[in-house]
């Protein structure tokens, strides 16, 4: 069955359609990137603008009252006049009203009592550990946003749903002596912030949000996110914005700006408004492309398809006599009628190139059939010849038994076996007597002659469950798989007497000494018993040759002595 897609025109039409659809959405995706940096820019600067005018505003309000209070402390009523004076009181009343944030003022003495205040509500109370007393007393002060301590149950707050909470103005009273008379203070509700952030954002965009910050990058306005909303770590740089995630779940374009006025309080204005609505101009415009370039694909796919239709038939004909070769018919012939001078060379090239094809894929079967014996034919060399090797690998090449890799091998695996099983196998270290003075007398061509009949009576001798191997230069080894101390002291005997029987050719006869032990549980490696063995071994030579050594498990001193 034919798939709907496998039609030339379709095709076509649809990659036609497509690179005009990836034109659009590129176009689209340029503007729309283009236009999102652009806008970003624009919001991102206006916010730092309202960042600035916000900040500059606190800043005047804080130094206006800084200023107020300290044209205050210097009138000469305040200077000169005793602080129970009626027009004094007059005076500071009429200073309290002149700003309708002004929550209380007055005057405490120079060791910290409240003498006279507009209002009288904390007269004579002790304000002596109050920060604006503290700071009061050494110069203009303004102090930190705080909640209200002693005037909290006796002023209402502006807003109910706050608390009272206020921003200290404090200067020093100095008599004309030049002494400190006092400290002149005022207490301004923190709401005024409130008409500045209002008054800043009042021609911002759609969810514009100002908020003040404090040194220590806590939120002390607006209230309801206070203690609420936690500052990102990844704020911009002061007189920055950036792209910040906050914490209550969406991005925002967010600009900072510093506060600078003559007390430094290290605020901040932060100012942010979501991306998704800072950047809705550029979604409808990513919208309206996206529209004009899906449409722009469609008129070119239907343009496409006219277009194919003029040359596609030509074109599945000669798709058709190629398949019908593919499928074996040889004789197709690629015969098509077409004005189009590109299909009627493509069709030459085709007929051209299927007959050096099929010319090419008889000689390739040939080929493929001679590589494939050669490669039996070496395939069965190579592991003759690793057989070879691993048989090298594992043999002493002067007597054709195991050598000491083998051996090490084997001995190996009958010790995991013990322990697996518990069965126990004995080994004989085996010593051809006195073999240097056959060398030194008789040469090294006699040595190995008498060294391969030692080993061939050895093999012999040995039983068939056996594994007799060549450890090196004159001294032979033999594992007893199932074997007692009994039994291999057997094997080991008939072994020895074997060889002192038979004459070795020149030198007549030779004789073994052997060592006999058996491996047990207790052993702690393989090693164990072949180091008992060749203890023995050496015994057998001490007590004169020609004879086998073996004992059950002694002391190391009796063994040595």
């Amino acid at each position: 069955m034919r798939h709907w897609f496998g039609s030339f025109r379709i095709r076509l039409t649809v990659l036609f359609g497509g690179l005009s659809l990836l034109a659009g959405l590129g176009i689209a995706l340029y503007v729309a990137q283009a236009a999102t940096v652009r806008m970003s820019a624009a919001v991102g600067d206006a916010l730092l603008g309202i960042g600035r005018t916000t900040a500059n505003a606190l800043a005047e309000t804080l130094m206006e009252r800084e200023r107020e209070i300290v044209l205050i402390s210097k009138r000469p009523l305040f200077v000169h006049a005793d602080f129970g004076d009626a027009e004094l009181r007059r005076s500071l009343e009429q200073a309290k009203h002149t700003y309708r944030h002004y929550a209380w003022m007055g005057i405490a003495d120079a060791d910290g009592m409240v003498r006279v205040e507009a209002d009288g509500l904390l007269e004579g109370e002790k304000v002596a550990q109050r920060p604006w007393f503290q700071g009061g007393r050494e110069g203009a002060f303004i102090g930190d946003v705080h909640d209200a301590v002693l005037l909290a149950k006796k002023i209402r707050a502006p807003n109910p749903d706050e608390p009272l909470r206020f921003v200290d103005f404090a200067a020093p009273i100095h008599g004309a002596d030049g002494r400190l008379r006092g400290v002149v203070a005022a207490h301004a509700h923190w709401s005024w912030a409130g008409e500045v952030l209002r008054s800043s954002l009042a021609t911002a965009g759609e969810g514009v949000e100002a908020f003040v910050v404090n040194a220590a990058g806590e939120i002390i306005y607006p209230y309801e996110h206070v203690g609420r909303l936690a500052l990102p770590a990844a704020l911009p740089d002061s007189g920055g914005y950036a792209r910040v995630d906050w914490d209550d779940g969406e991005p925002f374009l967010t600009a900072r700006a510093a506060m600078n006025s003559t007390t430094d309080l290290g605020w901040q204005v932060v100012v942010r408004q979501p991306v998704a609505k800072a950047l809705a101009p550029v979604s409808e415009l990513h919208r309206t492309l996206l529209v004009l370039g899906g449409a722009v694909a469609v008129a070119f796919m239907f343009l496409a398809y006219r277009l194919a239709a003029a040359f596609s038939r030509p074109v599945e004909a000669l798709a058709g006599a190629a398949q019908r070769v593919e499928q074996g018919d040889e004789e197709t012939p690629f015969d098509v009628r077409s004005d189009i001078r590109e299909v009627r060379m493509l069709a030459d090239s085709l007929r051209g190139m299927t007959a050096r094809l099929l010319g090419r894929r008889r000689e390739l079967q040939e080929i493929n059939a001679t590589l494939e014996r050669k490669v039996e034919a070496r395939t069965a060399e190579l592991a003759a010849a690793n057989r070879a090797l691993e048989k090298l690998a594992r043999s002493d090449a002067l007597t054709g038994l195991a050598n000491r890799l083998a051996a090490n091998e084997r001995l190996h695996g009958e010790f995991l076996r013990m322990q697996r099983t518990g069965v126990r196998y004995a080994v004989l270290l085996m010593d051809v007597d006195h073999f240097k003075r056959v060398n030194d007398t008789y040469g090294h061509e006699v040595g190995d002659r008498v060294l391969r009949h030692v080993a061939g009576i050895a093999a012999d001798s040995a039983r068939a469950t056996d594994f007799v191997a060549r450890f090196g230069g004159e001294e032979f080894f033999a594992i007893l798989p199932d074997t007692d101390l009994a039994g291999a002291l057997v094997v080991a005997e008939k072994i020895r007497a074997a060889v002192a029987d038979a004459a070795a050719p020149v030198v007549g006869q030779v004789t073994l000494s052997v060592g006999v032990a058996q491996a047990t549980p207790d052993d702690a490696s393989e090693d164990d018993a072949v180091n008992l063995a060749d203890r023995h071994l050496y015994r057998a030579k001490a007590e004169g040759r020609n004879r086998v050594a073996a004992a059950d498990r002694l002391p190391d001193a009796v063994l040595a002595s």
